[in-house]
């Protein structure tokens, strides 16, 4: 209904350049939504800020994101859009799968430091690992105590 009865012209089939513009613009929707999706995903399994800079991830953070969202998108285009080579990916994927190859020291000085009270330190775990013929560098110690939280408590000052 018009209410100013003007004629209406003929209709006019679609031209192709209209279905091409659509196309790009799916496109760029489902790029947005890949985008959208990548940052609800930072946030929720790497627990980042909102407005996490993505260049500022590490790789192994990068692999965390995308086998999260592997199943909804293909593999390049999640490594496009997190400029992440593939390589890189499949390294991080690998390390992360990978047993850890300090297993059975890190429960043998946890149980030194626990049978002491937790008064050894990590010379002197080191010194008795290696008595007993473990050999280990004191850094290598040094980094499993810190990484198992295990920290001789200093002693309280008398006062005078």
């Amino acid at each position: 209904m018009n209410p100013t009865d003007a004629p209406r012209g003929e209709l006019t089939e679609g031209i192709a350049s209209s279905s091409e513009e659509i196309d790009a613009i799916r496109a760029e929707m489902q790029d947005m939504q890949m985008q959208i999706d990548i940052l609800k995903e930072t946030i929720n399994v790497l627990k980042k800020d909102p407005g996490v800079d993505q260049e500022a991830l590490r790789n192994r953070e990068k692999a965390v994101i995308i086998d999260a969202l592997k199943s909804k998108y293909s593999l390049p285009q999640l490594l496009g859009a997190l400029n992440c080579s593939r390589s890189s990916y499949y390294y991080q994927r690998q390390v992360l799968c990978s047993e850890d190859k300090y297993r059975s020291v890190r429960e043998h000085i946890k149980k030194v430091f626990a049978d002491n009270h937790g008064r050894y330190g990590y010379r002197r775990i080191h010194a008795f690992l290696t008595k007993e013929g473990t050999r280990l560098s004191e850094k290598v110690v040094r980094r499993l105590m810190k990484q198992d939280g295990l920290a001789v408590s200093g002693r309280e000052e008398e006062k005078i």
